[in-house]
Order: C-alpha cells, then structure tokens, then sequence
C-alpha cells in the first residue's frame, strides 16, 4: 500500500511541477489519497467484522480516485456533445399498412340515414374504410352485420336474409352493402350425397341463394350493392373467385342491385397480382394482406372508395334531402324534392305540346320548334310570357 502512495506521489508531484503548483498541494492530495484508501478499506473491515457477506462495488463503477485524477487531467475522455432533436424535427415513423389512420367523426344526426354493411370479415373491413370515408357526414352513419366465418354454401351457415330484413325493420336503413364468399371455397351443398363445389348443381344452388338474398332486400325498397372478391396470389383461389363473382353479379343485376367488380383495380397494368399499388391518394402501399387474399386498411380504404362512390351516386348524396325517394321504385331517386314546375319538362314532354297531327303525320313538338319553326307556347302567367291578354280575358 505504501508502495502505491509513494508511486502516487511521485506521480502526482511530476505534474505539479510541470504546471508550476506549490509542493505543498501534493501533501494535501497524499493526506487525501490515503483518507479515501482507508474509505474504501473501512466499509469491508466492518462488513466483515459484522458477519455480513462483503458488499463492493461492481465492476467499473468504483469512483475513488477518479475525481482526484481528473482535478489534473488524468484519465479524461472527451464525450460527444448530445443534441436533442425537437418534436417538430423529429422524423414520424410511417403508419402501418395495416392501421387506420386516427380520425374524429363528425357526430351525426339523429335521423342520419344507416349504411348498413353485412357480410363476413372482408366487410368488416369495408365498412371501416366507409366509417372513415363518411366521418365528416352527419346525416349517415355504417352499421354492420357481420359473421366473419361464413358465407352462403354449407351447414350452419346465418339466414341472412331474415337478418338483414330485421335490422332494415328496426332501423333507418337506406342501402345495403354485401361482401362475402371466400369462406364458400370448396364447401358442399347437403344432400345424398353432397352437391360438391363448382359442379353445375352446385352453381345452381348457389346462384338460388345469392338471389334470394338479393331479392329480400329488394322487397324492402332498399338500395344493394354488392361487392365482388378481389384476385389473390393463388392461380386456383383466382379460378374460384371469378366463378364466384359471375353468380353475384348475375343475381344482383337481375333484381335491380349494383354489382362492384374490384378485379380489375387490384391488378398491376400487366394483368398480375401485387400486393402493392396506388392508395386512394395515390401513393404506392400496401394494399393487401400477408395471405395474399384479404386487406390491409389501405385496401380496404380503396374498396370503400369505389363502395361510397356508387352509395354517392344511389343515394344522390348525404344531404337533408338526399335519401327522400320515391317508394315503390327504389331506382327513382329525387334529388331535389317531389315537385317540379310545369316549364321545367324537357321539350317534348307531356305539356300540351306533345305529338300532334301535322299534314295527316304525328310530329312532336321538338321537330315542331327546331324544324318547322312553330313557337312553343309558354307557361301562363310567367313574367316573361309574350301573350297578353286583355282585361276581362278577352
């Protein structure tokens, strides 16, 4: 131990001299080197007197003579200053593919018309893309019905035709939304024995039930649209799919319902599958899911897009007066009200002025004006009328 101190001091009393300090501070440092020494030495001694286990200090964090080595500038190290970097410099991680965006929603009216979205876990989907696509709408709201496991082929599947009819019954429902199917591959028809898939009876019964669906919901006097399957990674699943999507659209246009083909938007410009591809911004992305067949939020917020757009154009919009139609043609929608002045029918209407006889030949009143230059008569009273007539009505 003396051996060290004498090296210490020595040590110690060379750097003093160099900087030109008086000897009498290598005193004081010897005086408080030896002071820490028995510091460090003291807390063992008594550990040990005690009985107690021997408690040091763990490996390279003993500090006992560091700060008396750095008062003269040995042992230093320089650290790298540290620069904070601000909120607004920071750099935001990417949203994943898989996440929506955070969103508030407009709250809705009370007599907000209900989009109602039903189907198995592809329309779930769907309708979240429509929650936040139309979150800014206060007169209409998604609701769903959702069994994320089936579709319509098979044992134990749901009644979706009773189930969608109720809830258009109890609640303020303006248009229906479907999408299901993929969980049909491959699933039998009972029977003795079983009708097997994609065989022709198969279809049939198939076909039976898409148009009954169809037809229930069309009964009601609702709005349908019904979303087609997307192509997929798999050659075969692809096969499946379009045999799918063919019965769809055939039992949704022969009741008067709008089909939704999405095949053609999930396929790069050379007619193939990727998993990637424009956003509804634009932007390249992920839009489908590791297995090749379902969506990411950005897949799904594209279907919505195309969904919404064609809910936009049945529906005329989500305004006070957007969902006012006429009752016993759901395909008649009023966009702007029941009534309509006599002078706004298009030439040639039912207004007086329809086909009449004209040298022994019917000629209506549009070849009346334009070709034979016969004026039209317009509506009494009308501040730009040309007729007058004298007091009396004479």
């Amino acid at each position: 131990m003396l051996t060290l101190l004498r090296k210490l001091a020595d040590l110690i009393a060379g750097r003093v001299r160099r900087q030109g300090i008086s000897w009498f501070v290598p005193g004081l440092l010897c005086g408080a080197i030896c002071l820490g020494l028995w510091g460090l030495a003291a807390p063992d001694a008594v550990a040990q007197s005690s009985g107690g286990a021997v408690i040091r200090p763990a490996p390279g964090n003993s500090t006992g003579f560091r700060p008396l080595f750095r008062l003269f500038g040995f042992g230093e190290t320089k650290r790298p200053a540290r620069t904070r970097t601000s909120p607004s410099e920071a750099v935001k991680r990417p949203r994943a593919a898989n996440t929506a965006p955070a969103f508030q929603a407009k709250p809705k009216d009370p007599d907000a018309g209900v989009i109602l979205v039903a189907g198995d876990q592809m329309a779930k989907g769907v309708a979240e893309g429509l929650r936040y696509t139309l979150a800014d709408k206060s007169m209409v709201r998604v609701d769903t019905l959702i069994h994320e496991k089936s579709g319509l082929a098979g044992a134990g599947v749901p009644d979706w035709g009773t189930e969608i009819t109720a809830r258009i019954r109890g609640e303020d429902v303006k248009a229906v939304v479907l999408m299901m199917g993929r969980h049909d591959l491959a699933v039998p028809f009972a029977g003795e024995p079983p009708v097997e898939f994609a065989t022709a009876d198969w279809e049939k019964a198939y076909s039976s039930k898409v148009s009954a669906l169809v037809s229930s919901i069309r009964q009601e006097r609702k709005q349908l649209i019904w979303v087609g399957l997307p192509p997929t990674g798999n050659p075969l699943t692809n096969t499946d799919f379009t045999l799918l999507n063919s019965l769809f659209q055939a039992g949704t246009e022969e009741n008067r319902g709008k089909y939704v083909d999405v095949w053609d938007i999930f396929l790069t410009e050379n007619g193939e599958y990727d998993s990637f591809g424009p956003d509804v911004d634009g932007k390249r992305a992920r839009l489908r899911d590791a297995d090749k067949v379902g969506f990411t939020w950005d897949g799904y917020r594209k279907v919505a897009f195309f969904v919404e757009r064609e809910l936009s154009r049945l529906l005329g919009g989500y305004g006070g007066m957007a969902f006012e139609g006429v009752e016993d043609d759901p395909n008649f929608i009023v966009l702007t009200g029941r009534t309509t002045a006599p002078e706004d029918q298009l030439l040639g209407g039912q207004d007086g002025n329809g086909p009449v006889p004209y040298e022994g030949v019917a000629v209506d009143a549009a070849r009346r004006f334009f070709i034979l230059g016969e004026a039209r008569k317009g509506p009494e009273g009308r501040a730009d009328s040309t007729v007058w007539k004298a007091p009396g009505g004479s």
